[in-house]
């Protein structure tokens, strides 16, 4: 099962994101779009230890929306009561932000409703993510203050699996199919009749 790549090389970066976040700073992570989950765990630690609460609003069905619904749909459902709660303090993740408004293909139907939704409650702090290979609408890039950049690439780590050499020869009873003759017909007749 693979590993997936620490995030103690991005610690820096994470402080200053971290920072930037308890002083109250909208902020966009670009990012290969593995490292979303790791980075946003690592930030909602710091900013735990510092007494911040963070959301994640990914999609993933809850009471008030159905299992249904699909992800998209449910998470503009999140948005949605996010923007309208009356929580205050709460840092709200938005890993996919990214594809809910890229500029690929102009205005979607998904944007249209959360470009509106990112700018109803200007008290609301949002921590966005984008994948390097989707661009965003420029009207929802301008909502973040910080954009914070991770140009290392997201690879997993495989587990410890035993070395192949160009010598070892498959075993062919798994690769190969077993023989058969095909002028027969499978049902055991020859030329329509029953074989004796």
């Amino acid at each position: 099962m693979p590993n997936p790549p620490s995030v103690a090389p991005l610690a820096g970066l994470l402080a200053d994101l971290t920072t930037d976040i308890r002083r109250g700073v909208s902020c966009l992570v670009v990012c290969d779009k593995g490292w979303t989950l790791p980075v946003y765990a690592n930030v909602r630690e710091r900013l735990k230890a510092a007494g911040v609460k963070c959301g994640y609003l990914d999609g993933r069905p809850t009471e008030d929306t159905p299992n249904d619904a699909g992800i998209m749909v449910a998470t503009i459902a999140q948005v949605r009561w996010a923007v309208r709660s009356e929580m205050e303090g709460v840092v709200f993740a938005l890993p996919h932000l990214d594809v809910m408004t890229t500029s690929d293909g102009g205005w979607t139907n998904i944007s249209r409703e959360v470009i509106p939704l990112l700018y109803e409650n200007a008290t609301v702090q949002w921590l966005g993510f984008r994948d390097p290979s989707i661009p965003l609408l420029p009207v929802v890039e301008k909502l973040f203050g910080k954009v914070y950049v991770i140009e290392q690439p997201y690879h997993t780590t495989e587990t410890d699996l035993p070395p192949t050499t160009p010598d070892q020869q498959a075993d062919p009873a798994i690769t190969s199919p077993p023989e058969t003759d095909l002028t027969q017909p499978p049902d055991g007749t020859q030329n329509g009749a029953p074989s004796a």
